[in-house]
């Protein structure tokens, strides 16, 4: 009797040490999960007075744009950002064959944590860089990547489809440092332009406030003009890589 207590409490005891060990071996894999994501200062979600402002302000449109996503529904198609060449969408986009070919995209970003199937790898140039979506995710030290590779696809004049796994978070951070990079328009101009090509974007906390810490690294850098006090007309006579949005859609709408 005394002896099968001693066991059951042996046993017992033996149980909870091994969940300890158990959840500090977890505990452990996450730390090493987040160092490997990310870098200090740009991921820290400690804001300034500033950066909140402008945070609230693309909440708030956010805010707008995600009523019209539940008015409208959801698109079957990917969402077309630049004529002939840039497109935003979901994993499921992704994985449609006939659907890329029908719309003639060659190139796939791809910045979900899932792989694409043999046959989209096979027939498309695919670039893979997992990530999951989390504030804390250091999402912009793939910026210099990805804007090279969007650049490139464009003066090729080839399209491109970047996307996640709902088109909505990591993807959509990606096509807006890549506006504010090479058509040199603020966070706020291209967040505007974005949300009228595909409503439900939603990049989460930590994805807006490096994008502003981005912008912010573009102002100084003089690759974007702060237009807070500055009309479009002039921000758009500064010389720059390539056309501004506005100057796109007009020199496509000249096209047709």
């Amino acid at each position: 009797m005394i002896f099968n207590d001693l066991l059951r409490l042996f046993t017992l005891r033996f149980y909870w040490i091994l969940l300890i060990i158990i959840l500090f071996i977890i505990k452990k894999m996450l730390t090493l999960f987040n160092t490997k994501y990310l870098t200090e200062g740009d991921t820290s979600l400690n804001m300034t007075e500033e950066e909140r402002e402008r945070m609230k302000i693309l909440e708030h449109e956010r805010g707008i744009a995600f009523d019209k996503f539940f008015r409208f529904g959801r698109a079957a198609e990917p969402s077309i950002v630049l004529d002939d060449f840039l497109f935003l969408g979901n994993i499921q986009h992704a994985t449609n064959r006939n659907l890329l070919e029908r719309f003639n995209i060659k190139h796939i970003i791809n910045v979900c944590d899932l792989r694409l199937g043999q046959i989209i790898l096979d027939n498309f140039n695919v670039v893979h860089i997992p990530m999951p979506d989390e504030p804390r995710t250091n999402i912009k030290q793939h910026f210099d990547r990805t804007n090279e590779l969007l650049h490139g696809f464009y003066e090729k004049k080839e399209r491109c489809l970047v996307h996640c796994a709902a088109g909505v978070s990591r993807s959509a951070t990606i096509v807006l440092a890549y506006l504010m990079k090479y058509h040199h328009n603020t966070l706020k101009e291209a967040f505007y332009y974005l949300v009228e090509k595909r409503p439900q974007i939603w990049p989460n906390e930590g994805f807006l406030l490096q994008l502003i810490r981005y912008e912010t690294e573009l102002i100084r850098s003089r690759e974007i003009i702060n237009n807070i006090d500055q009309s479009i007309e002039n921000i758009q006579m500064k010389e720059n890589p390539i056309e501004t949005l506005n100057e796109f859609e007009h020199k496509h709408d000249k096209d047709e």
